[in-house]
């Protein structure tokens, strides 16, 4: 797999009737939902948007789905808040600038929505969905680590957690020229609330835990790790390689475009797949 960068699929660099003609042919608009948030001292804040862009170039290349301006700011668990380099929104903040887009690029004739994000916003990102599904949109949300909860250990040591091997792997494939290796560390994650026996983790597939991370107040504020001399990093960082971001993130293109050409094959172009 080859990164290129693809303008064309983006719907800011293009003149309104192009976008217009566009949903014509394809009504997908895909939404990528970054942060700007620590990443230990080896990787950039905006890791987790960054990484979005060649990943959503391929899918875009291979399935003719609108690419919609990604807004570089996103929703955080508590815990994420308070820490030097992280720049959080709030849950309401992040559902409201989600609807408005949506409503926005509905008028140029796009009828499916998808949001990508690889950011723990799963909580905004589900709530976004429900509100716009009350008003008559069909909005998808897709988390790219439940792509590879499969094939995790396959091609990762570790499973995925924070600026960790995953993560770091992911960032040495999509934009190594950010990664800064000699600066990465092994730390060990902070212990969670509860006993792990108790919660689904980021890489876990199914299980009979009651909780999944998301549910609960995972950790203590990540302000109090900062001043205990946590450096953002949740695992290990030195393990990360290049070979290890590219399949995992060939994976998650694939599994992509097959829902992607899933929806479009299913409903075509100026087809709803419901309505009020």
């Amino acid at each position: 797999m080859v990164i290129e960068k693809h303008p064309e699929y983006w719907w800011q660099y293009k003149a309104w009737p192009d976008i217009v003609a566009h949903a014509k042919k394809n009504d997908i608009a895909i939404l990528p939902l970054g942060s700007i948030e620590w990443h230990g001292p080896h990787l950039p804040t905006g890791h987790d948007t960054i990484q979005l862009f060649p990943m959503l170039e391929s899918v875009a290349a291979r399935t003719g789905a609108m690419l919609l301006p990604c807004p570089w700011y996103g929703a955080h668990p508590c815990h994420h808040f308070g820490v030097p380099g992280t720049i959080p929104m709030r849950n309401e903040t992040m559902v409201n600038v989600v609807k408005d887009i949506v409503h926005g690029a509905s008028l140029a004739g796009f009828n499916k929505f998808i949001l990508f994000f690889g950011h723990g916003q799963i909580a905004m990102a589900s709530y976004a969905v429900q509100e716009l599904g009350l008003e008559g949109y069909f909005v998808a949300s897709v988390m790219f680590q439940n792509l590879v909860k499969d094939v995790q250990f396959q091609i990762m040591e570790k499973g995925f957690w924070h600026a960790d091997e995953s993560e770091t792997s992911i960032g040495l494939y999509t934009h190594p020229e950010f990664v800064d290796m000699s600066k990465a560390v092994k730390e060990d994650p902070a212990p969670p609330l509860v006993d792990a026996r108790f919660f689904q983790g980021v890489s876990e597939a199914a299980t009979c835990k009651p909780m999944a991370w998301h549910d609960f107040t995972l950790l203590r504020p990540e302000g109090q790790l900062v001043a205990e001399g946590a450096t953002g990093v949740f695992g290990d960082a030195t393990i990360a390689t290049r070979e290890k971001g590219e399949k995992y993130v060939k994976v998650i293109v694939d599994r992509m475009v097959e829902f992607v050409n899933h929806i479009h094959e299913r409903y075509p172009a100026g087809v709803k797949p419901f309505t009020l």
